[in-house]
């Protein structure tokens, strides 16, 4: 058994700050809506497990209590996240 990633296009619901900053406030996963409890970092960084383009903004936030990964690619605009998909041999 493996486990590996895939890129996952999400809905989000943000607010935009003043300064043009954007902020998660829910993700809409598998048609079930998530409230962003806290945004830890946002970083300029490419995502370590699935292909990412350069511009990805990584978003750690803390969801119901976790500490979770989403991604911000910059074209197309669209999140992300890495769901994990196991694999049997």
């Amino acid at each position: 058994m493996m486990v590996r990633f895939v890129k996952t296009y999400v809905d989000v619901i943000v607010r935009m700050r003043t300064d043009g900053t954007l902020i998660p406030i829910s993700v809409i996963w598998e048609n079930e809506e998530y409230e962003v409890d806290v945004v830890l970092q946002i970083i300029e960084a490419r995502s370590q497990k699935v292909p990412t383009t350069v511009g990805t903004i990584k978003y750690v936030c803390r969801i119901r209590g976790q500490d979770k990964e989403m991604f911000l690619e910059d074209y197309p605009r669209r999140w992300f996240v890495e769901k994990p998909v196991i694999q049997f041999f």
